[in-house]
């Protein structure tokens, strides 16, 4: 047996509101907040879907984005350890060891 599906309620938001939105979620993604949880956070908040709240964080154009160089230094992070882990799995006696 299905669960009855609510009826999506959509409401008008006033252009303050939407700035103070984007406002509040860039503010939460600089402080390392994921822009995904940013977004969700400030929609539960105003009572709107999450994506009309990435939606206007995208449109405003001043979602925070990584530099190329805090990529590339991820990147190389994430090789590393990735390495670290084969090389770790691979000695004897360990769980992904088949010794």
């Amino acid at each position: 047996m299905s669960t009855p599906r609510t009826r999506r309620r959509y409401r008008i938001v006033d252009d303050q509101a939407k700035d103070d939105a984007v406002a509040t979620a860039i503010k939460s993604i600089e402080a390392g907040t994921s822009f995904t949880a940013a977004c969700a956070a400030v929609a539960t908040q105003l009572d709107v879907s999450a994506t009309a709240v990435r939606a206007w964080v995208n449109a405003s154009g001043l979602r925070p984005q990584p530099s190329w160089d805090v990529v590339s230094r991820l990147r190389a992070d994430l090789a590393a350890a990735t390495e670290l882990n084969r090389r770790l799995l691979g000695r004897p006696g360990s769980m992904g060891s088949a010794r």
